[in-house]
């Protein structure tokens, strides 16, 4: 009998926590200041759909100008679709993937010809229930976000975009 109540305690908590819990489950933000020009930088994240400057990704399939697949070492692929573009402005993507879908939003500001600011903005909602809690915990989207910041950063480093 204690065996049982064991078990069902924490199941029960976790069945009432997955329909509860928001659908909305994770955000991620982040606000670099880049030593590049505003042009290279949206050139790079908004226009060049290979992203080869991430080092997450394994391949990126391009189906048209407005949608692509990315694939990634350590996670399923994901489906992309361009929503809004503002050259050198804002760039917006919504994303989805097995059971889950989200919006990638990066904005673009000029602080001098060779300086750029970028906010970045990821949101992830988990359409199956049960998936949430789970998704909540194990998936480290900051960490993401933070990675794709680094990345851009190498990116900076091997280029020099400040010449270009």
């Amino acid at each position: 009998m204690m065996t049982l109540l064991l078990i069902a305690i924490p199941s029960l908590y976790y069945l009432v926590l997955s329909f509860v819990a928001p659908s909305r489950v994770a955000v991620a933000t982040a606000t670099v200041t880049i030593e590049a020009p505003i042009e290279w930088l949206f050139h790079m994240i908004a226009i060049d759909r290979r992203q080869a400057f991430r080092s997450d990704l394994r391949e990126v399939i391009v189906t048209s100008n407005k949608r692509w697949r990315e694939l990634a070492f350590d996670s399923p692929p994901v489906d992309y679709e361009e929503v809004r573009s503002v050259t050198n402005h804002l760039f917006e993507a919504h994303f989805k993937g097995f059971g889950f879908r989200g919006t990638w939003l990066v904005r673009f500001t000029k602080d001098t010809d060779k300086v750029t600011t970028l906010f970045i903005y990821e949101e992830i909602q988990v359409k199956q229930p049960l998936l949430r809690p789970i998704v909540k915990l194990i998936y480290p989207l900051q960490d993401a976000v933070n990675r794709f910041v680094a990345d851009l950063f190498d990116a900076i480093d091997t280029a020099n975009p400040i010449t270009v």
